[in-house]
Formats: structure tokens, C-alpha cells, sequence
């Protein structure tokens, strides 16, 4: 009679023991998203998640409103891959350590797919402006002829790029092809109407072309839009100089000096100016600052002897 009570106890045992196990195993309740780079979502996304120490794999797909839920996973890490066809695929590294109750739910971080046109565009646009890069080194270096090349062959490629057209516009300049600049820049300042260095440039090419009406008119919209650059200031003031505009020539100077206040330059051009207005004390009160800091012997010379002669005028 006894038999019975001990195979029944060995059941029990068995079944208690089952059911311990059983309340041990602890698992993953994972849920996310997955959209495009539009903020859509995406369906028919495949996650594969495989074990990295098992090489078991964990399939789920996202449903029409791009989520999915993937119930059962083990504890452990995971090599995930991310696919659909026409977009690229993403890889991921999860690491999930033994979760704190028997079903952890874990909402992922929403993962975004661009399109494989996308990453096309992305990877050109990245060459793009690798090549840019070199083509500003180039122009640094005064290789303007190799600067001229890339950036022709990018205008072909981009043709309402800004920032190309100003480089390639920049560098007709500096190669004094200010014809072919000027189409560069004037195309620069249609698709970037605000951007004041073209029409700064624009001012020194036209200068350079003899047409001082037109880079007047170039140097002011510059000064317009950066009132700060004080060499579109100091351009101006020279334009209408040697206009013979002196007042207002001398009102773009002293704007440049109220910036850059040891401006060699500007110092001199003011001295100027007043030399043309008669006021003869005042200009050798401006050339003699600019005479200290001159660095140019030459300039040195020729100032000593302009200052020379006007102290001689003042004293008759």
C-alpha cells in the first residue's frame, strides 16, 4: 500500500519541479517601429535577429502601419539585419541581458530606412563635396588650373549648385577670366539672392574690366548685405575717389576704419580725401598714422615724401 504514496509524491515532486522551471524561464516581448526618411512607415520590413551564440534566427515582419512584435525571444545577443526591397539594409547589434520578470516588453528605438535611390544621392552628394573640398585646397595651393577642372566638371553635374558656381566664378577671377566669371557669379546671385560675397566679386570683376558704373553698383549691394566686410567698404571708397566723389568716398573709408582701425590703407585713403577737400592738417594727421604702419619700404619712402611736400604747403 505503500507504493502508491511514494509514486504519487514522485509525480507531485515531478510536477512542482516542472512548474518551478517553468517560472524561471524568462523571456523578451519586444514591439517598434520602422519607418522611411519621410516619417512614413514602412510594411513588409523583415527583421532577422540571430543568436550570436546559438545561430538561431527570430524572423518578424512590420505590419501595414510599419510596426512589428516579436514575442519569446531569449535573453542573449543578436546580429539584426533590416531589409525591404528597394531600400537599404541596416544592421544593428542587441544586446539583451537576462530580463528583471518572466515577460519583458521592450519598445525598441524606430528605425529608419532611406530608399535605395536616397542612398544614391546621399553617396554622390558626398563625392560632390569631396570633390569641392579638393578644388578649395587647389585654390589655396594657387592651383587654379586644377581647381578649374573640378569644379567645371561639377557644374555639369550640378548645375544649380551655389557654392560650385561661386568657387568655379571665384576661380575665373583669380585666372583674370573675369568675362567667364562674371556668367558664374551673376547665375550665383539668382539662385542665392543674399549672398553677399558674389556680389562682391562680381564689384572686383567689373572693376577689373574697366566698367565702374557696374562694380559700383555690385560693391553697394555687397556692402548692403554685410555692412561688416571692410574691403567691399574699402573698394567703394576708392570707385568713388577716383570719381572724384570725395565726400562720399571719404564716408565708406572712415566705416572701414571704424572696423579695422589699423588699417594701413584706409588710413592713407582718408589722408587722400582730405587732401582733395583742402583740409591739409588733417590729411598729414591720417597719413602719418598710416606711415607707422606701413610695413612696405617702398610705400614708406613715397609717404615720407608726400607728407614732406604737404607740411611744406602748410607752412608757406
Amino acid at each position: 500500500m505503500k507504493k502508491p504514496i511514494k509514486i504519487f509524491l514522485a509525480v507531485l515532486m515531478s510536477v512542482l519541479s516542472a512548474g518551478f522551471l517553468f517560472g524561471q524561464y524568462r523571456e523578451y516581448h519586444l514591439f517598434g517601429l520602422v519607418i522611411d526618411s519621410q516619417q512614413q512607415p514602412l510594411a513588409g520590413v523583415e527583421l532577422l535577429l540571430q543568436d550570436v551564440n546559438t545561430s538561431r534566427n527570430y524572423r518578424v515582419k512590420t505590419d501595414k502601419n510599419g510596426k512589428y512584435v516579436l514575442s519569446g525571444l531569449p535573453h542573449g545577443k543578436y546580429h539584426v539585419t533590416v531589409k525591404k526591397d528597394g531600400y537599404e539594409t541596416r544592421t544593428f547589434d542587441w544586446d539583451f541581458s537576462a530580463p528583471q520578470e518572466r515577460m519583458q516588453k521592450v519598445e525598441m528605438e524606430t528605425i529608419v530606412l532611406a530608399s535605395e535611390q536616397q542612398v544614391k544621392l546621399a553617396s554622390r552628394a558626398k563625392e560632390a563635396q569631396q570633390a569641392v573640398n579638393e578644388s578649395m585646397e587647389k585654390i589655396k595651393k594657387g592651383d587654379l588650373e586644377g581647381a578649374l577642372k573640378i569644379l567645371s566638371e561639377l557644374a555639369r553635374d550640378y548645375p544649380d549648385d551655389s557654392n560650385v558656381r561661386y568657387l568655379l566664378g571665384l576661380t575665373y577671377g583669380r585666372l583674370q577670366r573675369y568675362q567667364e566669371a562674371v556668367v558664374e557669379l551673376t547665375r550665383v546671385t539668382e539662385l542665392v539672392p543674399e549672398f553677399a560675397p558674389a556680389y562682391l566679386q562680381l564689384g572686383y570683376c567689373y572693376q577689373n574690366l574697366n566698367d565702374q558704373d557696374k562694380a559700383l553698383e555690385y560693391y553697394k549691394k555687397a556692402a548692403e548685405l554685410d555692412p561688416s566686410n571692410t574691403a567691399n567698404l574699402y573698394n567703394l571708397g576708392l570707385i568713388l575717389f577716383e570719381k572724384n566723389q570725395i565726400d562720399e568716398a571719404l564716408s565708406y573709408f572712415e566705416r572701414a576704419l571704424a572696423i579695422k582701425a589699423d588699417d594701413a590703407d584706409t588710413l592713407e585713403m582718408i589722408g587722400r580725401c582730405y587732401v582733395n577737400k583742402g583740409d591739409l592738417p588733417r590729411a598729414v594727421e591720417f597719413l602719418e598714422k598710416a606711415r607707422r604702419l606701413t610695413q612696405d619700404e617702398e610705400k614708406i619712402k613715397l609717404l615720407d615724401k608726400f607728407i614732406t611736400t604737404l607740411k611744406e604747403q602748410i607752412n608757406k
